[in-house]
């Protein structure tokens, strides 16, 4: 049980009940952490714009940036995250469990092009070791096709999610 309020999608007034809706018209739910941002309507819209936007980068394929989530929350061992992410895996992305359990054995063996499985890699790293993070990474991400935005936005995701995940296990959302 989560250790603060998580209010009602029902019950939601004001600009939070605006943007409730257009997550609901854009992902069909409102997920339970991002709720527990509506004490705050500003703090809620802020989570809700950084979505967007994180979304807007047509070079992330939706399966990746999934994985990356569903790899690095499993690397902080948020429950609630995992399971989202792994479902969205499996249901909007059709990945098998075997898939999923070879991607959570070794990431390199994540089923995408060479392009994005190097943005992955390269995703996880930041937001585990980015002290060991290199000139020759960002060259390499750089020969794939890979510009500066691109991989200040992947990085940018990376470690969103980790913040994420510290904030779902500091409430305990379920």
């Amino acid at each position: 049980m989560s250790l603060i309020t998580i209010p009602d999608v029902e019950n939601a007034a004001g600009d939070v009940k605006t943007v409730y809706d257009e997550m609901l018209e854009s992902w069909g739910v409102v997920p339970e952490p991002i709720k527990a941002f509506s004490h705050n309507s500003k703090l809620l819209r802020n989570a809700w714009e950084m979505y967007k936007i994180e979304a807007q980068n047509e070079n992330f394929s939706p399966k990746m940036t999934t994985m990356m989530r569903m790899l690095i929350s499993e690397s902080h061992a948020c429950e609630f995250c995992i399971g989202f992410n792994k479902g969205m895996l499996m249901n909007l992305f059709e990945v098998s469990e075997d898939e999923i359990i070879a991607l959570q054995k070794d990431p390199s063996n994540a089923n995408l092009d060479d392009k994005q499985k190097a943005m992955l890699l390269f995703m996880l790293k930041s937001a585990s070791s980015p002290h060991d993070v290199s000139k020759a990474d960002i060259d390499g991400l750089k020969k794939l096709g890979w510009s500066e935005k691109d991989i200040m936005e992947g990085v940018n995701q990376a470690t969103h999610m980790v913040a994420t995940a510290l904030f779902v296990d500091t409430f305990k959302i379920q």
